[in-house]
């Protein structure tokens, strides 16, 4: 058997379409700060980001799970209303899993209540195998998509908040071509451990409908953090609750999490 690294679509090599995708990331990041530095040039600018690496890829809607080890790149940038949210989903070999450019903008704050709403093109990625003039070859398949999101959230009290959500996507290759999630999230966060260890976790119950099938699910995440180093660790849960959509039963990783970020005023 030989194998060669290219995508089916197109036969990009993987090694050149990598390339390409770190080119139009950094050119992103230099149109988003040009262009912020006109608009915002007196506000709050910021940079954060964090790498995860986990037991497990997994991602809430479990049809898109990697379900091996794997390395998460998640980046925000930008300034009080519009930011730019990248993430880059690698498996522990180098293979691309997924990437999703997300913009967001904050419509609306108050001291109780926000107004979120997204954006993003997202590309998945899977292993295939195909034959050609009587040889077999080994590919990574590109499944495009293109989603929006709506996100408000309810701020209880300064730990505990509320946050439906729901997100609807469409997809242009094989696969998917619609789909919808609506959730219900709680989010408690700050509870004090120690003096410099504090921990969190996000519940959530959610509909998901991909095409003609739906499911009914319960996830939640959970961190562990201190005031003392960057690193932090973190959990998740996903269990079916009744569903159709082909899945595992009962999904759930560690990760460790090394964050990083500052944030300046542009004179």
């Amino acid at each position: 058997m030989t194998k060669t690294n290219c995508f089916v679509i197109g036969l990009i090599p993987k090694t050149k379409c990598l390339k390409t995708v770190f080119i139009l990331f950094i050119f992103f990041v230099q149109a988003f700060f040009s262009g912020a530095q006109e608009k915002e040039s007196t506000k709050v600018l910021f940079f954060d980001g964090n790498i995860s690496a986990t037991n497990n890829g997994i991602s809430l809607i479990p049809s898109f799970s990697l379900g091996k080890p794997a390395l998460v790149f998640e980046f925000s940038m930008g300034g009080e209303r519009l930011h730019f949210d990248p993430q880059l989903r690698f498996s522990m070999k180098a293979k691309p899993w997924s990437f999703v450019f997300w913009w967001r903008y904050k419509l609306y704050e108050t001291q109780k209540f926000r107004m979120d709403i997204g954006a993003h093109p997202a590309f998945l990625f899977a292993d295939i195998s195909y034959q050609k003039d009587g040889r077999s070859f080994e590919s990574i398949e590109t499944r495009r998509y293109l989603a929006a999101e709506i996100a408000p959230t309810f701020q209880l009290t300064e730990k505990i908040a509320i946050k439906p959500y729901y997100l609807t996507a469409h997809g242009f290759d094989e696969g998917v071509s619609n789909s919808h999630y609506l959730s219900l999230r709680g989010s408690v966060s700050n509870l004090r451990i120690t003096k410099h260890v504090e921990a969190g976790f996000t519940p959530q119950v959610f509909f998901l409908k991909m095409d003609q099938e739906t499911g009914y699910y319960f996830a939640s995440g959970f961190s562990l953090k201190s005031d003392k180093t960057p690193f932090s660790l973190g959990a998740m849960i996903n269990k079916k609750i009744e569903s159709e959509i082909a899945s595992k039963d009962f999904l759930w990783n560690v990760s460790l999490v090394y964050s990083f970020g500052n944030e300046y005023v542009k004179k």
